[in-house]
């Protein structure tokens, strides 16, 4: 049964479902995402499983065995591999006697620190997942980074938890300096990155790892959107030093047996030879 409009006799049978629809049509245009939006939206949703929040207990030198820890730290860290490795900045679990990594699908953890490069500013930490594998992190190219391109930073500002911010790549190729150690060939981008954002991840618009989030230009602490991530290709280079230190022993090995080598020809070939007289 439909109402009458003794405005509209004609079309009254029709008129309460068009403006119905007329309604709906304009609401669900409201709330339309644009394609920008629904390109960012499908890049966080892929890589939120595998970016997590890691909460450190330190000691200070002067606390006798640590019975109480003096300070706490906050940082982030993005899922390297299934079984439970995770990467970080080296700063956000020196010292730590305690470290926590919470995942986006409310796991609690505690972990262990593998191995740590203060050079590179890299960490690896560890934790036992048990039964339910982790979501690792696809790994995408920085040497194909250009200045303009959108990324986006996901990390645990400030401790607050998982956060989303966006920006583009303002330059590649950075150097800076901080605490006496100098590093090289940085992204700096202008997506806010703030206290507790190191060693999260600054990834593209498909969802892969292109920078690790480690350091900021700031005279007030906080951002003012010049911050700087380690690329990618640098973290594919020296993620298997850290996970197999022996790689660099090796190195080092064959690099000491070769001077060796390249020492006794050149020694050799200046000794006098015996003639037997």
């Amino acid at each position: 049964m439909y109402w009458k409009l003794p405005f509209c006799p004609k079309f009254s049978g029709l008129a309460i479902p068009i403006l119905l629809a007329c309604i709906a049509l304009a609401h669900t245009n409201a709330l339309a995402l644009t394609s920008e939006e629904i390109t960012t939206i499908a890049a966080y949703e892929k890589v939120a499983p595998s970016v997590v929040n890691i909460t450190t207990e330190i000691c200070e030198a002067e606390v006798f065995f640590c019975a109480v820890p003096s300070m706490t730290g906050s940082g982030s860290g993005v899922v390297f591999r299934q079984d439970g490795l995770i990467i970080t900045n080296s700063h956000v679990v020196s010292g730590a006697q305690e470290i926590r990594v919470v995942f986006s699908d409310g796991r609690r953890l505690e972990a262990k620190i593998i191995t740590s490069d203060p050079d590179d500013d890299l960490a690896m930490i560890k934790v036992d997942p048990g039964d339910k594998p982790l979501t690792a992190i696809s790994l995408g190219d920085s040497d194909a980074l250009r200045v303009g391109q959108k990324v986006l930073a996901v990390g645990n500002p400030f401790g607050l938890g998982q956060t989303l911010t966006s920006g583009v790549v303002s330059m590649t190729g950075r150097t800076i300096k901080d605490e006496g150690r100098i590093f090289r060939n940085l992204i700096q981008t202008d997506a806010p990155i703030n206290p507790g954002n190191s060693g999260g991840a600054l990834i593209n618009l498909d969802g892969e790892l292109v920078g690790l989030c480690t350091a900021i230009l700031s005279p007030t602490g906080s951002s003012i959107r010049i911050g700087f991530a380690l690329p990618v290709s640098r973290i594919k280079a020296v993620a298997p030093t850290l996970v197999y230190p022996w790689h660099r022993l090796t190195a080092w090995v064959l690099a000491i047996l070769l001077a060796a080598w390249l020492l006794r020809r050149i020694y050799r070939n200046q000794w006098p030879k015996y003639d037997g007289q």
